[in-house]
């Protein structure tokens, strides 16, 4: 199978004639995996394939050739049931993965291929190799922060515009691929994203990037059930500690408008983790509120002359004193971050949005802190970046004075009055009932220019214009604002010729163009506009509205030559501005989304509320239709209760009459009862008497029968019990007798075991009578044996003593020694006579026992002796 699909891949990346169609190999690319699926060995079949693969990427694939990448880019898709992450990540990314995201010639769904296949190396796990996908994961948002374009550093500007046009659309396609990966994968994944982004957020120079990535990754629609998780995780410390502690206004900018998109989604999912972060919240608002702008004095600065002449991104301690940085407690161990763009003013953060999302949230709260800010803080103990004590770190005067402005900018929340600063905490449970677009939409009510607007929903339409143009001239004239109307610093070198002239109908045709994620095609090049919107010297008064795209890359300056200070200025500028745009792009995308959201609520509570109107309507009249039958039913009603008490009087009357009438029946009544009781009470005791006497003699005649009937029935049957009276006296004597024949029995059963007892003993004895017999033989035949030796010893001694005289002593001791040996002889001889006589006896007795046992002598052989024969006998 693998042989097969390997070559038809050739043949197909080859454009061959004998290649087959290309849903054909795809189809043998299923048939592979359904095979490594069921194999035993899938690592061997997929080893050798990848193998194969590798050599035909060497061979075949040109990379210039887009269907060849997008071929391939297909085929491993179809493989990756069956391929690990250890694989996409150790031999397919550097070979095809990478490449395939940095072109941006490649078909929508290739990249999408190639987007899945690196979401897929970054999501699953591999047994084999545990810290392969770890180090992937860390490696990608590398990628992310060092390899791509990089908006915050003026260096990456400058290469970027000098690159081709080619290399900088690649440079864009290969971010937004890596930020569309991390994205799903944070979406899929959160908790592994914000770890590896947390341990990346220590360095100050990524920091800008990476809250750019958190800023569209809580943009998603699908962030909100996502945000329990960042609520708990670290990098929303390290979040609120870049916040109140770095000094660049970009970043503080950026994270500022993340936070206050967190506001509304963290109050409906995570309400106890938002009051525990409150204190903090309020900081940040105190060191946004008091944030001093820096400006640019001249042209371009040093280092050392800007950081003593820009202003301090931190709350002072006097509003009058010198701009100065807090220093960071010890403790903390931040490194902060200073500035992002030093070449250009940078106009503090508007807290506006912030502080209407918070006065919203906890409004008794915020004014309880805006009253007496350091106190608040340290009653609710407030973690503390900074190397002094909140009083110190805190202007209240300077914080008290502007804060006046955004109060002066909201209408008064109704919750000030029906709560404390203490419910607030305390009900934690309060937003559980609301939506995060109910809260955006309830959110910008509270701010006077969009209550004014809420509040007339009925004017026309010019109406509307002219008072919200009212609205936009009260803002710049009647509340000023304490930051600069633009972000951007002006330009004194560059002036364009004539009003510049914008299409509008243009413009929404473009943006309806590109949110429509279809395929266009660019009429013109991408410029290079750092040096397309400035001149090179720094003494030009104009610059041409639409310049030569390849005469500024002809002239652009070379990476280490000296570039104008004004074309610093504004490339930071426009750096900034567009970061800032961008930020403020996805807020008011998000809100419009959520307003959208709210809209399409209040459209749906409208059909209700008009369904409901049209059904009151029609309760209303048939309300009156019912009061109309009502006064219908009354009056008739009326008349039947006149017609009722007429005859009610009648009926009374006419009753009265009848109860007369009726107490003279019931009198005479009760006269024929009592005579008619009397005579029935005779009748019955007659009947009673006669019934009596007829039961009793009927009861007579009945036993006289059944006596009758008895006797003729039980005549036989007194026969009988005579006979048996005969017969049990039969039996009686019968029972004594086997009584006596079982006593016998007994006996006799008594006297076997005392005879078997004794037959047991018998044996006994016989066998020890047997052994000495045979001891007394043996000895006796010892005996012999000496008494033969000793007459041998005897004749020998006689003839001795007959050939040589002997002494008399000596004689008479050999006499007595045989006269002793012959005593012993003759006492064994009788010994062995009596136990021949007694084994006789034994024998004897046993033969006899033998015959009482076997049956053919005794009293048992006698049949009428016998319990079971006599009595049968007996009853024959």
């Amino acid at each position: 199978m693998s042989t097969g699909l390997v070559r038809q891949l050739r043949l197909l990346l080859e454009s061959s004639p004998q290649a087959l169609p290309a849903p054909d190999v795809y189809s043998l690319v299923d048939a592979f995996v359904l095979e490594c699926s069921a194999s035993h060995k899938p690592e061997v079949l997929l080893f050798r394939l990848e193998d194969e693969l590798q050599a035909i990427h060497r061979d075949s694939i040109n990379l210039a050739a887009s269907e060849q990448t997008e071929t391939f880019l297909t085929v491993l898709r179809r493989l990756e049931p069956v391929l690990s992450s250890t694989s996409l990540i150790s031999t397919w990314f550097e070979l095809v993965l990478r490449p395939a995201l940095r072109e941006p010639k490649l078909s929508r769904g290739a990249v999408a291929h190639a987007k899945d296949l690196v979401i897929e190396a970054l999501e699953k796990a591999d047994t084999n190799y545990p810290d392969k996908q770890g180090e992937f994961r860390r490696r990608i948002l590398d990628l992310y922060l060092l390899d791509a374009f990089n908006e915050g550093s003026g260096d990456d500007v400058l290469e970027w515009a000098e690159l081709p046009a080619d290399d900088r659309e690649k440079r864009n396609v290969w971010k937004a691929n890596l930020e569309d990966i991390l994205v799903r994968f944070g979406m899929d994944k959160p908790e592994a994203l914000l770890t590896q982004v947390f341990h990346c957020f220590a360095s100050p120079s990524s920091r800008l990037q990476l809250l750019g990535l958190l800023n569209r990754y809580t943009s998603q629609p699908s962030f909100d059930r996502h945000a329990c998780i960042l609520a708990s995780h670290p990098l929303m410390s390290s979040i609120l500690t870049s916040l109140l502690v770095d000094n660049s206004t970009t970043v503080c900018t950026i994270g500022l408008t993340m936070l206050t998109r967190l506001l509304p989604i963290l109050a409906v999912k995570e309400c106890g983790s938002l009051r525990r972060m409150l204190p903090q919240l309020f900081a940040i608002l105190a060191r946004i509120i008091c944030w001093r702008e820096r400006e640019l004095k001249g042209t371009l600065e040093t280092d050392g002359d800007q950081k003593e002449g820009e202003a301090d991104a931190t709350p002072q301690t006097a509003v009058e004193g010198p701009s100065r940085a807090l220093d960071i407690h010890p403790e903390l161990e931040w490194e902060r971050l200073e500035l992002v763009f030093n070449s250009t003013a940078a106009p503090a953060p508007s807290p506006r949005q912030y502080f209407t999302f918070l006065y919203y949230l906890f409004p008794c709260n915020l004014v309880a802190f805006l009253r007496e800010p350091a106190e608040y803080l340290t009653e609710r103990h407030a973690e503390n970046p900074y190397a002094v004590n909140w009083d110190e770190a805190l202007d209240h005067e300077q914080i008290k004075t502007r804060s006046e402005i955004l109060l002066r900018q909201h209408v008064t929340h109704p919750q000030i009055i029906w709560r404390n600063a203490a419910t607030e905490i305390s009900e934690t449970e309060f937003f559980a009932s609301y939506d995060v677009p109910r809260i955006v939409a309830e959110c910008l009510l509270l701010e006077i220019r969009n209550s004014q607007l809420g509040l007339q929903p009925h004017i026309a339409t010019p109406v509307r214009a002219e008072s919200a143009t009212v609205i936009g001239d009260e803002q710049t004239t009647e509340i000023p604002e304490y930051q600069s109307p633009s972000s951007t610093p002006p330009l004194k070198a560059v002036e364009v010729c004539g009003k510049p002239r914008v299409s509008l109908q243009e413009m929404v045709n473009t943006s309806i163009t590109l949110k429509s994620h279809l395929d266009v095609e660019l009429v013109d090049p991408t410029p290079i506009w750092p040096y397309c919107l400035f001149p090179l010297d720094p003494g030009a008064s104009s610059v041409a509205a639409t310049p030569d795209p390849a005469a500024s890359a002809a002239t652009s300056p070379e990476r280490g030559g000296t570039v104008p200070s004004h074309v610093v200025q504004a490339i930071s500028g426009l750096q900034r501005e567009v970061l800032l745009l961008k930020t403020e792009l996805n807020f008011e995308s998000w809100l419009a989304r959520e307003n959208v959201k709210q809209i399409g609520r209040l459209y749906e509570q409208r059909i209700m509320s008009r369904n409901a109107e049209v059904e009151r309507q029609g309760l209303h009249n048939k309300l009156r239709e019912y009061k109309t039958e009502v006064a219908e039913l009354r009056r008739h009603l009326r008349e039947h209760t006149e017609q009722t008490a007429l005859t009610k009087k009648k009926y009374a009357d006419w009753n009265t009459e009848l109860q007369r009438k009726l107490e003279v029946l019931r009198e005479q009544k009760r006269s024929w009862t009592s005579e008619t009781a009397a005579l029935r009470l005779a009748e019955k005791e007659v009947r009673a008497h006669h019934a009596a006497q007829g039961i009793l003699l009927a009861e007579a005649e009945q036993r006289v029968f059944q006596l009758e009937t008895s006797v003729k029935e039980n005549a036989h049957k007194v026969d009988r019990l005579r006979d048996y009276e005969k017969r049990i006296e039969q039996l009686m004597t019968l029972q004594k007798l086997w009584d006596a024949d079982v006593q016998k029995y007994k006996d006799q059963s008594e006297l076997m075991k005392v005879l078997l007892s004794q037959y047991k003993k018998m044996e006994l004895r016989l066998d020890t009578y047997e052994k000495t017999h045979a001891e007394l033989e043996e000895q006796a035949r010892v005996s012999r044996r000496q008494i033969q030796t000793l007459e041998a010893k005897l004749s020998a001694a006689r003839k001795m003593h007959s050939n040589r005289p002997q002494s008399t002593q000596h004689a008479t001791y050999i006499k007595d020694a045989a006269t002793k040996f012959m005593d012993d002889n003759n006492r064994l001889r009788k010994v062995n006579a009596e136990l021949t006589e007694e084994i006789e006896e034994m024998k004897a007795m046993v033969e006899v026992l033998r015959a009482q046992v076997s049956g053919h002598s005794g009293v048992l052989v006698d049949p009428t002796r016998s319990p079971v024969i006599g009595s049968a006998l007996h009853l024959s």
